[in-house]
């Protein structure tokens, strides 16, 4: 039984939410930081031996890696977006805008589009990217 919670539930409950942290945190060090510092004190208060330090280290490292994954997809997400004048705008309804060209070009300061045309923007610029 604790073969199975060391190799398999504990790696899969880290990918999971070293997936859903780095969506809110950004940063994968940080991320990895906050799990390295969990499983260290676990690692210690079930004992301190060896085997639980390089397995604190060993998660540390899958949850990293994991968060990084993430943030190469969430950043390829917002590039293609970007790519073809959207940008992303968290504070919107799907989070994604239009780019206004006016006089200036900030998130607040968008157009709002109707659906023909946000299709016709889809349509024209992909870019590589691929929608649903």
């Amino acid at each position: 039984m604790n073969i199975l919670l060391i190799f398999f539930a504990i790696p899969v409950a880290t990918i999971i939410l070293s997936g859903i942290l780095e969506t809110f945190i950004h940063c994968p060090y940080k991320v990895a930081g906050i799990f390295f510092s969990i499983f260290l004190v676990i690692a210690f208060a079930l004992g301190g031996t060896a085997e639980l330090l390089v397995a604190a280290l060993v998660y540390t490292i899958i949850s990293f890696v994991t968060a990084y994954i993430v943030m190469l997809i969430r950043n390829k997400q917002r590039n293609c977006y970007n790519y073809n004048n959207f940008r992303y705008n968290p504070n919107s309804f799907n989070n994604f805008e239009p780019i206004s060209f006016g006089s200036n070009n900030d998130i607040s300061n968008t157009n709002s589009l109707s659906d023909s045309d946000t299709s016709s923007n889809f349509n024209n610029l992909n870019g590589g990217c691929r929608y649903r």
